[in-house]
């Protein structure tokens, strides 16, 4: 191995594999970094080269090597989730070598991150999104085995029960709505549509009758086809919403609406709209399905077989979200169907909020 000046740069010749290499540089400090390291690498083995090499490696090094590569596979809103782990509660990592990452110190930052104003939730999450960048460090052979998996996690903070509106106060809503708006409230509130669901649903997803949401228009970890029964007083009006909005088919029901849209309006009407209809300054797009998902237990000819079915939920998921609302449905008086009882509430005296007279 040498460094020999050339006419416009300077030439390190090695031999490697019994043939002659050489390579050119423009400056002569490059050429003589180049030398020194392919002779550290000649004397070290290639072995030993990529341990050494292994030992060095950063969370941060990694994070925009290896995992950058795994990231493209991800969605944009999970890859945002890591950018916000990476940014605002793992910065202290990112300079430390991947093999140090143990258990202690992982159970370290975690106390760190809670001594200083984050809550069990959000160090829950950040711990995931680590676990998930250490689990693709695994499987690149960078260390040997995941310490965020058997890290013990802070325990999760207990959950609000699902607080539904009542059928009467649901109906209530959806008449304080109109236009567009309205049939947000309808999908969310008799079909049981999630915020993402509302605004995907195509025209040519309903038939007149059955509503079909296709896995590649709900969230990925609920992905299954779902075909729901749209009660005829609500088919009625999407029918009619057809026709004043000239919607045809993959266009979306609600026209085009994306997420920041959606959200902008239920601040900006439904919200406004709840209070009015409901006295209740809690209700978001997601009140709308937990609605709809706590009053099929109040009709007979939806058994919860049946109920799991139309929501896209596993049985544990149902339960920890509806068990008070299934223990409350007990005894209490039930319709035969869904119609029927989004009929028995539009029946009911519509009452202004606080007072005992009818409006």
């Amino acid at each position: 191995m040498s460094v020999h000046p050339e006419k416009g740069g300077y030439r390190v010749k090695w031999r490697e594999n019994g043939k002659q290499r050489s390579r050119m540089f423009d400056r002569k400090g490059d050429a003589d970094h180049f030398d020194i390291a392919m002779r550290r690498a000649l004397q070290l083995g290639p072995h030993l080269v990529r341990e050494l090499e292994r030992s060095a490696l950063t969370l941060e090094a990694f994070v925009r090597t290896g995992f950058r590569t795994h990231a493209a596979t991800l969605s944009a809103d999970t890859r945002r989730h890591y950018r916000w782990a990476l940014e605002n509660h793992l910065t202290e990592l990112l300079d430390e070598p991947l093999l140090t990452l143990d258990v202690p110190r992982l159970a370290t930052h975690q106390q760190h991150l809670l001594d200083h104003g984050r809550t069990a939730n959000t160090v829950r999450q950040a711990m995931t999104r680590l676990s998930g960048i250490l689990q693709v460090a695994v499987e690149h052979g960078h260390i040997p085995a995941n310490p965020a998996r058997t890290l013990r996690k802070i325990p999760a903070e207990p959950r609000d029960e699902v607080n539904p509106l009542a059928p009467v106060e649901l109906e209530r809503l959806i008449a304080a709505l109109d236009g567009r708006g309205r049939i947000i409230g309808l999908l969310g509130g008799h079909l049981g549509l999630r915020p993402l669901e509302i605004r995907q649903a195509p025209w040519d997803a309903f038939d007149g009758s059955t509503l079909t949401v296709g896995r590649a228009r709900t969230k990925r970890s609920a992905a299954r086809t779902r075909i729901i029964d749209v009660p005829e007083v609500t088919a009625h009006e999407l029918k009619a919403w057809r026709l004043q909005s000239g919607g045809r088919g993959d266009e979306p029901i609600i026209g085009e609406l994306g997420k920041d849209g959606l959200r902008l309006w239920a601040y900006k009407h439904l919200d406004p709209a709840a209070r009015r209809a409901t006295g209740r300054a809690d209700v978001t797009l997601y009140t709308l399905r937990h609605s709809h998902a706590s009053a099929l237990h109040y009709c007979d000819d939806y058994t919860l077989p049946r109920i799991l079915k139309r929501l896209g939920h596993s049985a544990p998921v149902h339960f920890q979200h509806y068990a008070h609302v299934i223990q409350a449905s007990e005894g209490k008086p039930h319709h035969a169907t869904l119609d029927a009882l989004i009929g028995a509430a539009r029946a009911k005296p519509v009452f202004r909020h606080g007072s005992a007279e009818p409006r």
